[in-house]
């Protein structure tokens, strides 16, 4: 296992060192942090300092909970835990992220990181729980190749009130044909949508990809006099590919083509959008051309065609 600290896009994954305690008391205290994890808030800095000194000491790998600090601009925004099983061939995740870093990809970047580490370490499989309340949760999940293996209906006593859980599993074949490419990798383009905000709802919400960036200011962007100031254009993307959306006024459907690697990918993404609402048009077969496709549209009626190589 290669050494920490690991440096990805945007973040440091490393161990906990003494100069955390405060910033990891903060985040653990805040109440909507804690709302569906196993710790009470507010935790006090003595005991804040206390877990952090276990964090430090720990060895990575060895049977129990191991705990990558997460670290964004020299400021730790949260953490990721692995519990390493006796046989070092199973274990099971959890992760924290500091509300105001939430919403812009770091916890699955950070998972993304420690899942690399774990299934290259030997790991079979990797388990996840969640809250069935916490749909955020869940849908990092889902985004990380997780699969829904169970709901457990008022199973665990939490915070003076029963409640549901949801059980995840990821297997190491799983992980690695998941990463063997990005599932979605050849599409830029800038779709004009009659409601910016229906639009991002349905592609953020539904379809899994998050905002980039929302353009208010006409001078910032590259529009006509005659098209809206407000709400104006935003950038969604996920994987490798960012699409536009510009508010005009009227109907300007058209298609878009989201090439997969593989037919397992398509199922995944299937599985994935029909769970969360979608109106799938038609669900994946192979088509006369050979491609393995399904089909869906988005509020302003732009067909959706995502498909990969028949199997």
């Amino acid at each position: 296992m290669s050494e920490l600290p690991v440096r990805t896009e945007r973040l440091v994954v490393r161990r906990f060192a003494a100069g955390d305690v405060t910033a990891f008391a903060a985040y653990r205290s805040d109440p909507e942090v804690a709302r569906y994890q196993g710790w009470d808030a507010p935790v006090p800095e003595a005991a804040a300092r206390r877990l952090v000194a276990g964090f430090a000491a720990a060895e990575e790998g060895k049977p129990g909970w191991f705990q990558y600090a997460v670290e964004r601009d020299g400021v730790l925004i949260g953490d990721v835990g692995i519990c390493w099983a006796g046989n070092r061939m199973q274990a099971e995740a959890g992760f924290t992220i500091a509300a105001a870093h939430q919403g812009n990809g770091y916890a699955s970047e950070a998972a993304r990181c420690v899942l690399d580490r774990v299934f290259a370490a030997g790991v079979r499989r990797v388990s996840a729980e969640c809250d069935a309340r916490n749909t955020a949760s869940a849908r990092l999940l889902e985004r990380l190749g997780f699969g829904l293996e169970g709901h457990r209906r008022r199973h665990t006593w939490l915070k003076g009130e029963w409640t549901d859980d949801l059980l995840f599993g990821l297997l190491a074949e799983d992980w690695r044909g998941a990463t063997a490419g990005p599932s979605i990798f050849a599409c830029r383009p800038n779709l004009l949508v009659a409601n910016l905000v229906a639009s991002l709802g349905f592609y953020a919400d539904v379809l899994g990809f998050e905002v980039g960036w929302r353009w208010s200011d006409r001078q910032a962007r590259f529009l006509t006099d005659d098209e809206p100031p407000e709400p104006g254009t935003a950038l969604v993307a996920r994987d490798n590919v960012q699409v536009m959306l510009t508010q005009v006024a009227g109907a300007h459907p058209t298609r878009l083509h989201l090439d997969v690697h593989t037919a397992a990918q398509v199922d995944r993404l299937f599985r994935e959008w029909s769970g969360r609402g979608a109106a799938i048009a038609e669900p994946p077969f192979v088509r006369p051309w050979g491609m393995y496709e399904m089909r869906l549209a988005d509020p302003d009626g732009t067909v959706l065609r995502v498909s990969s190589p028949a199997p």
